[in-house]
């Protein structure tokens, strides 16, 4: 069954809505973004509405507020605030359960937006249990490791990771950190830390969410709860995450958590040129599982 998609405006910036052709609508999902794109037509955001839409599902994805600086800093709590105003929007429009879902940065969105509105459920792809320092942290290491390189160059890559994220705090001087990434510019694992000296304006923001703690969040939430991992996650520790969980919900005493792993695939589920052709199938599946139990 094909999907009927309508352009809406949240919080005065523009919106997609997406419900089945037939206009039986019996829950809602406002999707919200990685930290990479602020944009509300993109690729896994099409692919969700697609799969789920037919199931009666409807789902609002919007654009991002804007911010002066880089995506990554955009506070959490300005996120949170577009996802309640998406929620609010799409109750106005189904009087239906709705829920969150969120990739990567934006399930820790996701359930800060549950803590201001009743949420039906959340489902978290990519969803971290560790700060956003950590998950960087792991990121390069994993990076580094995979690429073939000894512990040394994990702990140099790892040394330059922190170096920047001591700077994000503001607790470095900024030309140190600048000599420190100079210093090891021209090694073969470089490019691999995703960081650059051009990249330290002289006036880079402190980023106040950097050691932002998942583990009091995560035990506000009592609505079911979806954790999707890709199988061969690289970008952040599964276990530990999983574990920061079972604690959370041991605190809150939500019994309904469950996770799923998408085989052959990493952050993202599906394939390295992140097309909606090479969205799993699977990933596919286990949506569709969860909106139809």
């Amino acid at each position: 069954m094909d999907n009927s998609s309508s352009e809406v405006v949240v919080d005065g910036r523009p919106g997609l809505l997406t419900v089945p052709a037939d206009g039986v609508v019996r829950g809602g999902v406002v999707a919200l973004h990685g930290s990479s794109s602020s944009s509300y037509r993109q690729v896994i955001f099409e692919h969700l509405a697609a799969t789920i839409a037919p199931l009666g599902i409807a789902v609002l994805a919007f654009e991002r507020a804007p911010w002066p600086h880089d995506d990554v800093d955009i506070p959490f709590d300005v996120q949170a605030a577009g996802a309640v105003a998406a929620y609010d929007i799409l109750r106005d429009l189904h009087d239906v359960p709705i829920g969150f879902w969120g990739v990567s940065q934006g399930t820790w969105i996701a359930a800060l937006a549950a803590q201001q509105r009743e949420a039906a459920s959340l489902v978290l792809l990519g969803c971290s249990g560790v700060s956003p320092a950590e998950q960087m942290r792991h990121a390069t290491a994993e990076a580094v490791r995979r690429a073939g390189y000894d512990e040394q160059a994990v702990g140099h890559a790892v040394g330059i990771r922190d170096a920047v994220a001591d700077l994000l705090r503001g607790n470095a001087d900024r030309q140190q950190v600048v000599d420190l990434l100079q210093q090891h510019a021209n090694e073969p694992w470089f490019d691999l830390v995703g960081v650059i000296a051009d990249d330290l304006g002289e006036d880079l923001p402190t980023w106040h969410e950097l050691d932002f703690d998942s583990e009091p969040l995560y035990a506000t939430v009592r609505c079911p709860v979806l954790l999707i991992h890709g199988a061969d996650e690289a970008n952040l520790p599964v276990p530990e995450t999983l574990e920061v969980w079972r604690r959370a919900a041991a605190a809150s005493g939500n019994d309904q958590i469950e996770h799923a792993l998408v085989p052959n695939a990493g952050h993202w589920p599906g394939t390295p040129d992140r097309t909606r052709e090479g969205i799993s199938p699977a990933y596919g599946e286990i949506l569709r599982n969860w909106f139809t139990a």
